[in-house]
Order: structure tokens, then C-alpha cells, then sequence
């Protein structure tokens, strides 16, 4: 594995970049040597991609130029990030609505990316990019993937939701000198006989890096834990992804691995915003191809530590500008510089997505991520919860029942809801063999199907809610 990981690294990658006719690997090397610019000079460098791509908008959008019109915005008056704040945001509704008035008058003719998202919202959008974007993207994540320990050239293993592999011959070949993603699980088909079979592939070539979604490496590891004890799958790196890293999870997938958890935090619609870097203390923000604000409800900036909407500025994306596009997540800013000395932004946490927030009968919020992660701590034998909020005050709690769970457990339910969401709060629960997956192989664990109109205060006209 060791000599064709270095051939790949040091010979095919470079050429087949050169066939490609991509600066991918050029944008790589330059992303590394910046990465540890002080933060003044990196704040420097978004504000100059930000007025460039304001003024591209502008004159190559009909979206972009009216909605700045209509905002009484002029180009060369935004001069700061303050005056950069007054912009309304983007949202789903008008990426649905709106798509062809988005796309750039220079890029009508050229051929382009097509992200689409997988609308575990609700809803499924579609964004444009441009290939130059792309590899550089394409940089970046690799960038980032490499802060776990990986390094490119070296074998992948992917849990994933019906993983897109090509099968003719440029596909196998691509895959097996390039990629070296040899071994795939479909978290849609994640039963004992396919995880038993991704077991033995990964025992019998073993991967430097394990990749997947977060709650899907967690189920593996809990399958290797509970029938294939003896089994040593050893992988140089793990990174998780899609999906909210709980720390009960990660205890779990690095207890039966023996390696640390990197977690990457991202979207179709942006890709790359935020990984972990070796350090594991916080995530850093993928300045170089965005630009990231924490917003309150009425729009100011959050304090670092006040969680709040992340809002999400894509520096790159020439062919449809995405300018302050309202993303569905919160997350936590730190106030610190990571001890790695990379210069990059910091994020705390990302705390899951606005739709997964559940309101009280008191009008308190609680995060679902604190949520899940309180019950899954305190409550003895769950071996999988999921909390869907089904009015203000009724909660139906979905159990997988694991084999210390018993009356205690029960107990503990109960005082746990009367505790968070008040005793006035009714609930039941379902005990259920699995619990349910979204299209795309993801895991929700906290749901809420009350309208919660003060969260989405953000929203321009048409506001996606």
C-alpha cells in the first residue's frame, strides 16, 4: 500500500491533474503555506474576494443587481463587513425560485457542476458551479483532509448513502490510482451481512483512512464491537461528516479503532466550510473559500460562544453567486486561536440544524444535539433514540432498546422530560427495531414539526420556513 500511495502521490495525481488540465494540486500547495497567515491578514484576503465578487454579482446577475437595488445598496458603498451585513440573505426560496435570474450572464454557455441538495429539509436544491471553483474546492477539502493524518495517494474505505460509483473501465481505473476508494458500505443497506462483508474488505486490505457519515461509522463500530471483537481494523484516520459528531459517538468509533475522529463540517451547496485540524479542538473555517458570519435571529453577530444561524458567503462561485446564504445550521464561533497556530477561523461546535431545535411550552430552545446526547448519556440500555417534537407539548420518543434497557430506563425518560421541557409535557414511546434514515443515508435524531417563526427572523421576502 506504502509504494503506490507514494507513486500516486508523487507521480499519477500530478498527471493525471496535467491530463485534467487541473490547478487542483497548484491551489493545494499554495492553501498549505497560507494556512498560517495571522488572522488580520487572512480577514484581508476575504474582504478583497468579497468586494470582487459583490461587484461580479452586480453586473452579471439580474438577481444580484436587483436585490441589492431594492436593498439601496451600492456597490462601491459597501466598504466593510458592517456595511457587507445590510446585504438580505439568501435562502432556499429564492436558490428554488430564483435559479436562472442567479446564474452568471458569463457563464450561460459553459458548461457546469450541478450540486443538488438532498432535501432532508424538506425541500431539495440545486446550485451551479463553476469548474474553476470546483478544483478549487476540490483544494481545499484536501487541504482539510489531509489535517487528519491521511495523505493523498492512500486507501479509502467510505460508509455513505447510495455511494455513485462508476463502473466502466475509466471509472475502475480512476478509483483504484487515484482515489483508492476500494471499499464501499451503503448506509442504506447497513445490515450484519453487509457490514460483516465491509469488515472482511477492510481486514484483508486494510485502509489508511475510514470516511463517512457520522452516526454510520458509529453503527459499524458498534456492529465490530458487539460481533467481531477479536476483529483489528486499525485505519491511519477517520474523518466524519453529513452529520452532526456526537461525543458519545466518537468515544465509541475511536474506543473500537484505535484512532482519532476527524470531524469535517460542510454542505452540497458550499462544500467545504469548516474541519477539525489535528489538534480536535474546534473547527477551522475554510477561509479561503468562504466567508462565514453567526448571526442572531435579528441579524446581528453572535458573540463567540452564543450559538446562532450560520450564514455562509461561497468566495469561489463565479457561474451563481451564493452571498450570505442562510445555510440551516448553528454553530458557535471561538474566541481563541487553535493551539495549532493556523491562523484560519475558529468554530466551537456546530450544533445541528435549525430544524432540529425544540421549543418548550415556555418558549425555551434546546438544542437537539444537547438533547440526544443528554438522553443517550443518562439513559441506561438505548441502544439508538430519536426525539421527534410533535406539538409544543408532545413528544413521541423512538427507542431502539439495547440490553440494559428496563424499567430504570423508562424511569429516567420521564424525569429527563419533565426536567427539559416542563411536566405539563406529554410523551410516548415507540420501540422500534432501527430507526428510520432520510433518502440520502443520513440520521436525524431530534426533529421538531412546530413552526418556531422567531428562528427564521433572518429570512428575506419569500423566506424559506
Amino acid at each position: 500500500m506504502h509504494g503506490l500511495a507514494i507513486v500516486t502521490r508523487h507521480l499519477i495525481a500530478p498527471a493525471w491533474a496535467i491530463w485534467e488540465r487541473s490547478p487542483y494540486l497548484r491551489h493545494h500547495r499554495q492553501l498549505v503555506r497560507t494556512q498560517f497567515d495571522p488572522p488580520e491578514t487572512i480577514r484581508r484576503r476575504q474582504w478583497e474576494m468579497v468586494e470582487s465578487l459583490l461587484v461580479h454579482a452586480y453586473l452579471t446577475t439580474r438577481f444580484w443587481r436587483s436585490r441589492l437595488q431594492e436593498a439601496g445598496l451600492e456597490i462601491g458603498r459597501i466598504r466593510s463587513f458592517d456595511d457587507f451585513r445590510k446585504i438580505p440573505l439568501l435562502t432556499k426560496a429564492d436558490l428554488r425560485s430564483r435559479q436562472n435570474d442567479m446564474l452568471s450572464d458569463q457563464y450561460r454557455d459553459i458548461p457546469l457542476n450541478s450540486k443538488k441538495t438532498s432535501g432532508s429539509t424538506g425541500v431539495s436544491v440545486e446550485v451551479l458551479v463553476d469548474e474553476a471553483a470546483q478544483q478549487f474546492k476540490r483544494a481545499c477539502t484536501l487541504r482539510a483532509d489531509q489535517w487528519s493524518g491521511w495523505r493523498l495517494g492512500e486507501r479509502i474505505a467510505s460508509i455513505w448513502g447510495n455511494p455513485q460509483i462508476r463502473t466502466d473501465w475509466k471509472g475502475r481505473l480512476r478509483r483504484a490510482l487515484l482515489e483508492r476508494n476500494y471499499a464501499y458500505l451503503d448506509t442504506l443497506k447497513m445490515d450484519e451481512a453487509a457490514m460483516g462483508d465491509f469488515a472482511d474488505a477492510l481486514v484483508s486490505k486494510p485502509p489508511s483512512l475510514l470516511f463517512g457519515h457520522a452516526h454510520s461509522l458509529h453503527l459499524f463500530a458498534t456492529y465490530l464491537k458487539a460481533k467481531r471483537p477479536s476483529v483489528a481494523i486499525c485505519p491511519r484516520a477517520i474523518i466524519s461528516t453529513c452529520m452532526v459528531l456526537h461525543d458519545w459517538e466518537r468515544r465509541t468509533i475511536e474506543e473500537v479503532f484505535q484512532c482519532p475522529v476527524t470531524n469535517r463540517y460542510g454542505c452540497e451547496e458550499v462544500s467545504l466550510i469548516a474541519c477539525e485540524c489535528e489538534r480536535h479542538d474546534g473547527l477551522h473555517v475554510n477561509a479561503d473559500g468562504i466567508y462565514l458570519e453567526i448571526l442572531r435571529p435579528d441579524g446581528t453577530p453572535c458573540p463567540p460562544g452564543e450559538p446562532g444561524t450560520i450564514v455562509v458567503t461561497d468566495l469561489m462561485n463565479r457561474a451563481m453567486p451564493m452571498i450570505r446564504y442562510q445555510v440551516g445550521d448553528m454553530g458557535v464561533l471561538a474566541d481563541r486561536q487553535c493551539p495549532c497556530g493556523r491562523g484560519l477561523p475558529l468554530l466551537e461546535k456546530v450544533e445541528g440544524r435549525v430544524a432540529d431545535y425544540v421549543v418548550t411550552p415556555r418558549g425555551k430552545l434546546i438544542s437537539g444535539i444537547s438533547l440526544t446526547e443528554n438522553f443517550a448519556v443518562k439513559v441506561p440500555g438505548l441502544a439508538q433514540l430519536q426525539i421527534v417534537q410533535e406539538e409544543v407539548d408532545r413528544f413521541l420518543f423512538r427507542i431502539v432498546r439495547g440490553p440494559d434497557f428496563g424499567p430504570a430506563s423508562l424511569d429516567t425518560i420521564g424525569r429527563l422530560v419533565a426536567e427539559r421541557f416542563g411536566p405539563e409535557v406529554r410523551y410516548e414511546c415507540e420501540f422500534v427495531d432501527r430507526i428510520p434514515q432520510e433518502p440520502s443515508g443520513k440520521y436525524r435524531f431530534c426533529i421538531s414539526k412546530v413552526e418556531r417563526p422567531f428562528l427564521y427572523g433572518l429570512n428575506s421576502p419569500g423566506r424559506d420556513g
